[in-house]
């Protein structure tokens, strides 16, 4: 299966997710920082990366636009998971560049299902260049 990187900075939501994809057959890593998440990034071949919007210090628009800028990282898809609402978050976070996005709080029985059908359909996206804010 898949080797996903979980980032969040709430150790309860990555436990819940690191628990939900690796029941479903993945290797999952955690970060709960953006230097983390950057470390794991450059140690370990990733697949996909399930980001919350919102970290201590950073967002996950902050690593978006690392994987997207570096080379080697750029094809990697991101998935948001947040729990920021908006009426039109959801366009906002794909016309920033994420691949799709999971709205918190994450439902159990379908939250591997969602990444997996993502996972799945990660090759030849198009990423439409904009912008989304961080307060959502």
């Amino acid at each position: 299966m898949a080797r996903i990187l979980t980032v969040d900075d709430s150790p309860e939501s990555l436990d819940l997710m690191s628990y939900l994809l690796e029941a479903a057959g993945h290797r999952v890593l955690q970060a709960g920082t953006l230097a983390q998440a950057l470390n794991e990034l450059h140690h370990a071949p990733i697949d996909l990366v399930v980001c919350d919007l919102n970290l201590r210090g950073a967002s996950g628009l902050d690593l978006l636009r690392h994987v997207r800028r570096e080379h080697g990282l750029a094809d990697i898809p991101v998935i948001l998971v947040t729990a920021t609402s908006g009426h039109d978050l959801y366009a906002r976070a794909l016309a920033a560049g994420f691949d799709d996005m999971i709205q918190k709080p994450i439902e159990p029985r379908r939250f591997a299902i969602e990444v997996e059908h993502l996972l799945g359909r990660s090759q030849g996206r198009l990423r439409p260049a904009a912008s989304i804010s961080e307060a959502g």
